[in-house]
């Protein structure tokens, strides 16, 4: 039998992407994830024998990635600031702009004993990461996905952090047990229907829709728990939504609206986009 090695099964990997129109470095990646197998092992140990097993777990990978899945779901799980998140078919894939959102909290926030609530958790990304830095303020998750927030308990055990998680749509699981938070933080599915022709259609036809896409231009979230805010935060609160890059102007017009006296502000991410809108909610 001819010798196969890991160099040769990386280039056979990197050709199958190009023609499917798929970055070749996702085979890097997938090699990576799978077995721990970097940059460094492949110059170094690139010509050992891959084993027969190994051999089909990784072409099959390469396969649904080429199919246009994306890797993280192949493999499982993300990474999201430097910790291992597991993702799923059921939970959006987080992003880097967001890992910026849990950093920027972190920055504002003391660590006090104040509550707050990650409104829309999905695989518990911001809220458990925010409570593993912190040893005092109590996190709280919601998500209306019961099949995410399974996502998010197995993120918590693994992350060793201890957190409440609740099951409901937005503010109800709050409102519902009557929890009033000093701090709410949201990336919600802000998306706007007509902007799917905008879309990489490996996100469109994987990740799970109900955490992509929201009615009013992709505001409707926003503004459901910009009215709610008397029913659970309380006054002087904070809030820190993640937004899309033009949205700010409409959200930002519609806080000075329901309440006159609350200035919204503006930090944008790495790639100078309007990202975090954020304010100190003033009835």
């Amino acid at each position: 039998m001819q010798h196969y090695s890991y160099k040769r099964m990386i280039k056979e990997a990197e050709a199958s992407l190009i023609l499917s129109d798929r970055e070749p470095r996702i085979a890097s990646l997938l090699l990576e994830d799978l077995f721990g197998i970097d940059r460094t092992y492949l110059m170094l140990h690139g010509d050992k024998e891959v084993p027969r097993e190994r051999r089909g777990m990784f072409e099959k990978a390469v396969a649904r990635a080429a199919a246009g899945e994306p890797y993280q779901y192949v493999t499982g799980f993300c990474w999201f600031c430097g910790y291992k998140m597991k993702v799923d078919e059921n939970t959006l894939i987080p992003r880097n702009e967001t890992e910026e959102l849990v950093e920027f909290v972190l920055q504002q926030e003391p660590d006090d004993g104040r509550t707050v609530a990650d409104i829309g958790t999905g695989t518990g990304a911001i809220g458990l990461l925010l409570q593993k830095h912190w040893h005092k303020n109590r996190v709280v998750l919601t998500d209306v996905s019961l099949r995410a927030l399974e996502v998010a308990e197995d993120n918590a055990g693994a992350l060793g952090v201890s957190t409440e998680i609740f099951c409901g749509s937005l503010f109800e699981p709050l409102t519902e047990r009557g929890i009033t938070v000093d701090c709410i933080v949201s990336n919600p599915p802000y998306i706007a229907y007509d902007e799917k022709g905008e879309m990489d259609a490996s996100v469109y036809r994987h990740e799970p829709h109900l955490a992509l896409f929201a009615d009013d231009s992709g505001l409707a979230l926003y503004k459901q728990m910009i009215d709610g805010l008397p029913a659970v935060l309380a006054k002087g609160g904070t809030v820190y939504f993640e937004i899309g890059w033009r949205q700010y102007t409409a959200l930002s017009s519609y806080i000075k609206k329901v309440w006159p006296k609350t200035r919204p502000q503006l930090k944008k991410d790495m790639n100078g986009q309007d990202r975090i809108l954020f304010f100190r909610w003033e009835d």
